[in-house]
């Protein structure tokens, strides 16, 4: 009798154990027991585990949040109320470039107004750890008076070019940066000479063309994701477009200290 009986219960799990439990928990945080059958694009085919024969139910992807199988593998497709979402790690992108930081600088030049210039400037930081960055700044000079101390005081009249500014670290909320700097513009002054012809000296005015190199080092702040701080020191070397002797070049030198608008 008690073999039969064993038997007998061994009959009727056998058929039990042949199906897995999987738990499908839908997004409003009720759990199904179930036995899935399929996982399309859109929805899900299941049994009820406590009827594994019975009818074939659908659930669409969109009111699924996870699906617990018997095997130990998971599929996660919406956010669970009531359940904390776990913060996924940034990319590596978004760790050097910074999600919080624009690609994009407006800024202008505090430094260059103590010498009666306005020097507006827009970069654009390029690649997908933002590295490089391409600068083009314009000044123009707001007084019209000469100058007497010959070219390498000239004062400036008008000024463009562009830099290419490298970031080694990428972006971040602070970064060094150098690179070189090319400008192209005009200068006008005042330049007296000595003159063999006549025997004396001769002051010469006028406007002259020029180009410049330099070499640029520099530091970006950025304490909030809009506002950048920027300093930057530049050394080379400048050759003017003139016909007044023993005037076509000289060292060129550069400070800067701008406020700037990211976005």
């Amino acid at each position: 009798m008690k073999k039969l009986n064993f038997l007998f219960a061994v009959a009727i799990l056998i058929p039990a154990l042949s199906f897995s439990q999987d738990i499908i928990t839908l997004r409003n945080g009720k759990k199904i027991e179930a036995v899935v059958s399929e996982v399309s694009k859109k929805d899900v085919t299941y049994r009820k585990f406590s009827n594994p024969k019975g009818p074939l139910y659908r659930a669409e992807l969109k009111d699924i949040g996870r699906i617990n199988y018997e095997s130990g593998a998971v599929d996660e497709f919406n956010p669970i109320q009531g359940e904390a979402t776990a913060q996924k790690p940034a990319s590596k992108v978004q760790e050097s470039f910074g999600s919080d930081f624009g690609r994009n600088l407006i800024s202008i030049d505090a430094m260059s107004l103590l010498f009666q210039n306005i020097e507006v400037s827009y970069e654009r930081f390029v690649g997908s750890q933002g590295k490089l960055g391409i600068r083009v700044p314009v000044s123009v000079n707001m007084n019209s008076g000469d100058y007497n101390n010959g070219f390498a005081n000239a004062r400036n009249i008008f000024n463009t070019g562009f830099d290419l500014n490298y970031y080694p670290l990428g972006q971040g909320a602070s970064r060094m940066f150098i690179g070189p700097s090319l400008r192209l513009g005009a200068a006008r002054t005042t330049y007296s000479y000595f003159d063999d012809l006549i025997g004396g000296e001769v002051s010469t005015t006028g406007n002259s063309n020029y180009f410049a190199f330099l070499l640029r080092f520099g530091f970006l702040y950025t304490p909030v994701k809009e506002l950048s701080i920027g300093t930057a020191f530049g050394i080379g070397t400048r050759r003017y477009v003139t016909n007044i002797p023993n005037q076509t070049a000289g060292s060129a030198v550069s400070l800067q200290f701008s406020l700037g608008y990211r976005f």
